[in-house]
């Protein structure tokens, strides 16, 4: 009977895979230099505001942070590459809802910033069970540079950054928002995409904070979901040969 991955070997095969594709991985507190670090990145046309320090209060050393993740210099995965290059990027904040919960926090735009009044309010769906409360894991800011797609970086960061916040936060789920063309795709449902456990329309119509009409969708798995996923481990077809399960 094979026994249930721990949450730190779970952690510690990703970091191998990203390793043996010839990436190494920074965790960074400060989301200012998230921002700087994404302006500078080839075809960005926003900066999600839940994340953005000129729409919050951030305290500094507070449970929020991002990851970048840069290529090795001088590995063969990279050409030989003698300098390192910014890959990916994925943002991190933790959120303690209170009794409001999850739903209140896009209907008042506070997701989206804490310091301005949304400049228009999209229509609420508030879909049926999705007023979670608690301590939420909100992941996002995720891009992947157009040169390092389609080698499963979005699975491994999402699934990475979900599995610090099981150990370091302790969170009772984990949620994200998506643009419908995202969700039509079917990656925040697949489970070599995000793997969360469902997503629903819960945003319709112009949104101040990004300054667009938009359907958004919120997507969600819970603490016992998550924690299913790291007992059975990461899926091996997606992690390098070179990384096994014994590592």
């Amino acid at each position: 009977m094979r026994r249930k991955m721990s949450v730190d070997k779970y952690i510690n095969l990703i970091l191998a895979s990203l390793d043996a594709r010839g990436f190494f991985i920074e965790q960074d507190p400060d989301l200012s230099r998230w921002r700087r670090c994404l302006e500078g990145m080839p075809g960005i046309v926003g900066i999600n505001p839940s994340f953005d320090p000129a729409h919050h209060d951030f305290e500094l050393g507070g449970p929020q942070y991002w990851l970048r993740l840069s290529t090795i210099p001088n590995h063969p995965a990279h050409q030989m590459r003698k300098s390192s290059e910014v890959a990916a990027v994925i943002a991190f904040r933790l959120i303690d809802t209170g009794k409001e919960g999850w739903t209140e926090l896009l209907r008042s735009g506070r997701l989206f910033s804490s310091r301005f009044s949304p400049l228009g309010t999209p229509k609420i769906l508030q879909p049926r069970d999705c007023n979670w409360t608690g301590r939420i894991g909100h992941h996002g800011g995720l891009v992947v540079g157009e040169a390092y797609r389609r080698q499963r970086l979005a699975y491994l960061l999402t699934h990475l950054i979900r599995a610090i916040s099981i150990k370091r936060y302790d969170v009772d789920h984990h949620c994200g928002l998506v643009y419908e063309n995202l969700y039509r795709s079917g990656i925040p449902l697949r489970a070599d995409g995000y793997g969360y456990a469902r997503a629903d329309l819960a945003m319709d119509g112009f949104i101040g904070a990004v300054g667009r009409s938009a359907r958004m969708y919120t997507t969600q798995i819970d603490r016992a979901g998550m924690l299913a996923q790291i007992e059975e481990g990461p899926l091996m077809e997606l992690l390098e040969p070179e990384v096994e399960m014994a590592a």
